[in-house]
């Protein structure tokens, strides 16, 4: 899905989406305030590294805990938000790579290329690596900010053949489930509880203000969680998503308006209408047009 066709309810991160027009490859150590405060998404592929701090990744429908060692792979145009737990800052390391240089730069490498797909072929491949293990991953990233920024002679052949060894290490360590549902992590737990429910149950009649039941929690409660995980209310979560999935029908598929509304969870034509308008800034048909189905 192009980047173009993200809905306005969640932030495009432009920045890097720069970073990797003019470059595939960027690394940073980064120890201060994360700049993102909402879901947010861009063209390519992120490594997110923890070093130090506590906090937590939401990532689509899951959420992670953010301690030293955590290491997720967030793909291309999927929605995701940091955020800080307690009032130490959060030392990570971003990677951010290109998906056409993730895709075909390893092409003649069979075993890298073999290594990607084992790593790709996770849903949302996630690790919580041990110290030793963590210390060779920082060291490795620190080689490659080094080269990045010095750009010395045959410096893309040493990242290259630094990034071959990052996913050589990576695909050899087991992926870690989700955490276990303790008191700390309950919060997140609930918040990921219900993104599951809304992405599985959206072309479905949901009523936001029953969930709590379902859940067996007060309705501000659950309320609370939702918004504090992903900066967004329920309702809201609700639309955007529903209208993401109808942009993606409305390009790749040849069903009509009327069907992809139903299909989405609008039982009512002209709310659909409206409320794609108002999201997008064009009709369901105008849409289609513009992006060529």
């Amino acid at each position: 899905m192009g980047s173009r066709y993200i809905s306005s309810g969640y932030q495009l991160d432009n920045a890097t989406n720069r970073l990797l027009d003019v470059f595939p490859v960027h690394c940073h150590f980064r120890d201060g305030v994360i700049g993102q405060s909402q879901m947010h998404a861009h063209r390519g592929y992120e490594i997110y590294f923890c070093l130090e701090g506590h906090g937590k990744l939401l990532v689509g429908d899951h959420v992670y805990s953010l301690l030293p060692g955590a290491l997720a792979i967030i793909k291309p145009h999927v929605f995701h938000r940091p955020s800080v737990i307690g009032t130490k800052p959060l030392h990570r390391v971003v990677l951010s790579l290109d998906e056409h240089y993730v895709q075909t730069s390893f092409d003649n490498s069979p075993g890298i290329s073999t290594c990607l797909h084992t790593l790709l072929a996770e849903p949302q491949p996630y690790w919580r690596l041990a110290t030793a293990k963590m210390d060779s991953i920082r060291d490795l990233l620190l080689r490659l900010t080094r080269e990045l920024a010095d750009q010395q002679d045959f410096y893309i052949a040493a990242m290259h053949h630094l990034l071959a060894e990052l996913f050589v290490i990576l695909a050899r360590e087991q992926y870690c489930p989700p955490d276990t549902d303790t008191s700390e992590n309950a919060a997140f737990h609930l918040a990921e509880r219900i993104l599951r429910y809304l992405t599985a149950h959206y072309a479905e009649s949901i009523e936001v203000s029953c969930l709590h039941e379902q859940f067996n929690v007060s309705r501000s409660h659950l309320y609370d969680q939702f918004k504090q995980a992903t900066g967004h209310s329920l309702n809201r979560f609700l639309t955007i998503y529903r209208i993401n999935q109808a942009k993606r029908l409305l390009m790749d598929t040849p069903l009509s308006v009327t069907e992809i509304a139903s299909a989405v969870g609008f039982g009512d034509l002209s709310h659909f209408f409206h409320t794609f308008k108002s999201e997008t800034g064009l009709t369901p048909s105008v849409f289609r047009k513009q992006t060529g189905n």
